[in-house]
């Protein structure tokens, strides 16, 4: 299903494949870099627990891509200790705080944890001497933010998310603390402006997007997530949302009270959207272009996630696996991976991170039930985001004006109506030649209503030109390349179509048949102009102004 989902929408299609290109250059570009076993097993174990980051890691420079991809593994490997539901609390709070100490030690290895997890700690001694290797301050910055994180895991280990407060002080020690540590690597690197390192709160709030996002997505498969000796679940929705909706969050799971459920999961959407603004005006002040892109492709992706999370009943469902004690949810709600490849590859500069996020929220707002009960602040948050939006173009308009995006919605839309008919209307034109036109010209009458012989030369002439035409833009869509040439390739299109419609006419055909042969024609040529029409804002550069945070609710 998820290769026809793609199949259906050749945009998704060829970002597909342009990432794949792309990919395929930074992972070469990344081992042109001398590295010994131990690197060597650090980027493939960072391609294997995480391939998402894997990606924009390994686009990053040597230097930053070689500190982060470490600082990424040992707080892997410290939340790998800290989601094996197996440890009992003593053990897990000692391992927890002697881990930042642990990596320095030679020869320092675990066995805790699920199948790639607990590879990486088993032969967690290469990551040890690989990180040996960094700058003293790179290492410094790890150690540290492992320590907090440590620290925070084992408070949240003895005690429950309660309230919003103890929901947001979680989400810092596992993820803020990520954003803070990442500022101070880029301060260190001399890549980013020193301040960035200084800009603590604003770093926080990129995880916090980012780890709410990925709780709110992941409940059912936490909530099964049980520790069969303590009875213990892994539970993060805090209390003050849910207990306004159920007295047990079992009773959400598998479809359960679907009308509270859904209330509660917008509750805990429209919590998240609170760090929205702070991410974007964090993202204005990255000037390097690889850092821009390892912070901002992430963060759309969470914005995407979240539009698709928001009103959606399946959070609530799903398939549980559990496999040697790993809890997985193989029906997860998540985005497509052409939707995914697409956002990547239009994550180029501020402008267009503004735009996708636009979007995001023009998604969520279509959702909205006029019966929820948060809606009023669901819709304030998402305007606030969109304030913001507008407040960073003015800033990168020479003129300081925006133009009306009624017109510039009305185009996307009809965008996306191409992308979804382009490649059906393709199969239906190859398929109606193979079926009609070719047997004809071969002498049979596969249908009544055909043209008569007359059209007999003219008409084989012209079936050739619309085969060999049909075969340019197939090659053109499977290589994701020629974008250019659509909107040429379009007014042919149009030309030869109309002057098929006329030997038609001219033919004595049925009304029926110049319809079947010309729309479908016509509707090809006006699909491939849209998509071909469609701007790229890979020209702008990351991050040429600072945007200021809107005041939101609370």
């Amino acid at each position: 299903m998820g290769v026809l989902a793609t199949l259906m929408r050749p945009t998704e299609a060829m970002a597909l494949i342009k990432l794949k290109m792309k990919i395929s250059k930074w992972k070469k570009r990344a081992a042109g870099q001398s590295r010994d076993a131990d690197w060597v097993f650090c980027f493939d174990m960072l391609n294997k627990v995480s391939r998402s980051f894997a990606i924009v890691i390994e686009q990053l420079g040597d230097e930053l891509r070689n500190a982060i991809c470490i600082f990424y593994l040992v707080l892997r490997g410290l939340d790998t200790v800290e989601d094996d539901m197996s440890i009992d609390i003593e053990t897990k709070t000692k391992l927890l705080l002697e881990f930042h100490n642990s990596i320095e030690q030679d020869g320092f290895t675990l066995s805790y944890g699920y199948k790639d997890e607990k590879l990486l700690l088993e032969k967690f001694d290469h990551v040890v001497r690989a990180y040996k290797t960094l700058k003293p301050a790179y290492q410094a910055t790890i150690k540290e933010i492992t320590r907090r994180m440590a620290e925070g895991m084992k408070h949240f280990a003895e005690n429950d998310v309660k309230t919003k407060a103890d929901y947001d002080l979680y989400c810092h020690y596992v993820a803020g603390l990520v954003g803070i540590g990442l500022s101070q690597l880029f301060s260190g690197s001399g890549l980013e402006d020193p301040s960035i390192a200084e800009q603590e709160t604003l770093s926080n709030h990129m995880g916090l997007f980012l780890q709410k996002t990925n709780i709110i997505r992941d409940f059912l498969e936490d909530h099964e997530d049980l520790n069969e000796e303590s009875g213990e679940r892994r539970v993060f929705w805090p209390v003050e949302i849910w207990g306004k909706h159920t007295q047990e969050l079992s009773d959400f799971t598998f479809g359960k009270n679907p009308e509270r459920a859904l209330a509660c999961l917008n509750e805990m959407v429209t919590d998240a959207l609170q760090h929205a603004p702070f991410c974007l005006e964090y993202l204005s002040s990255i000037q390097n272009e690889e850092n821009f892109l390892f912070c901002a492709i992430p963060q759309v992706m969470a914005a995407h996630t979240l539009a698709a999370c928001y009103n959606n009943p399946e959070i609530f469902k799903g398939v549980i696996r559990k496999d040697l004690g790993e809890c997985r949810n193989d029906k997860p709600v998540k985005l497509r991976k052409g939707q995914t490849a697409r956002l990547m590859l239009e994550t180029t500069d501020m402008h267009a991170t503004l735009s996708i996020f636009e979007e995001a929220m023009d998604m969520m707002e279509d959702k909205i039930p006029s019966s929820d009960s948060n809606r009023f602040d669901t819709q304030a948050r998402i305007q606030h985001v969109r304030d913001l939006i507008q407040q960073g173009r003015r800033a990168s308009s020479p003129s300081g004006k925006v133009d009306k995006d009624v017109t510039a919605k009305a185009l996307s839309a009809a965008g996306g109506v191409a992308d979804w008919l382009l490649v059906p209307l393709m199969l239906w034109l190859i398929g109606s030649m193979v079926a009609i036109d070719v047997p004809q010209l071969l002498g049979a009458e596969p249908f009544p209503f055909s043209p008569t012989e007359s059209a007999g030369p003219l008409h084989g002439a012209m079936t050739a030109w619309s085969l060999a035409l049909y075969a340019l833009i197939s090659l053109l869509l499977l290589s994701g390349r020629g974008q250019s040439l659509y909107v040429a390739i379009a007014g042919v299109h149009t030309v030869v179509s109309l002057l098929h419609c006329a030997l038609l006419i001219s033919a004595q055909a049925s009304w029926r048949m110049v319809v079947f042969e010309t729309l479908p024609k016509l509707m090809v040529a006006a699909c491939l102009a849209s998509v071909g029409s469609r701007q790229s804002m890979s020209a702008l550069t990351p991050s040429h102004f600072q945007v200021q945070r809107p005041p939101y609710p609370p």
